[in-house]
């Protein structure tokens, strides 16, 4: 029954919401009384949740302790719906950006309200973005690039 549960709640859970990994671990026991939760790791999946193939899920931190049943030899990580590129990701992409002693970070500009923009980059007319640390260079401001997650 507690599979089912889990199962239902995932579905009615918003895939590309940045909660997504601490929402299927409040609906998988072993999770849900951990101390820390879960969230998406930098490698695109949820920590420590497993998923078992039936429709439920075990949590290896706990369920998988001292040999116990949950472990990634027997069962696969679950994927994160979105893993969005962060502003240093799309610096990267960005040739200006990449080569700068800059780069890029998500920054909440002084007397600005949200939503946040990653430092001194921009959309462009081109394949790449456009980089602009300094204002003045050849950007068009009004175009900023939104930082992917409030989590940067």
């Amino acid at each position: 029954m507690m599979r089912l549960l889990s199962s239902l709640f995932v579905l009615s859970s918003v895939a590309a919401d940045w909660s997504y990994c601490q929402d299927l671990c409040d609906a998988t026991p072993g999770c849900k009384n951990y101390g820390w939760g879960s969230y998406c790791k930098g490698n695109g999946v949820c920590f420590g949740l497993l998923d078992m193939g039936d429709g439920g899920y075990c949590f290896e931190p706990t369920d998988g302790f001292n040999g116990g049943y949950c472990s990634d030899k027997v069962y696969s990580p679950v994927s994160c719906p979105v893993v969005d590129k962060t502003c240093e990701d799309l610096c990267a992409e960005t040739p200006k950006c990449k080569n700068s002693k800059w780069g890029s970070y998500c920054k909440n500009y002084v007397g600005q309200p949200g939503p946040y923009k990653c430092f001194g980059l921009y959309h462009s007319d081109k394949p790449h973005l456009c980089y602009e640390p300094v204002e003045g260079d050849k950007c068009d401001e009004s175009s900023p690039v939104y930082c992917p997650t409030e989590m940067d």
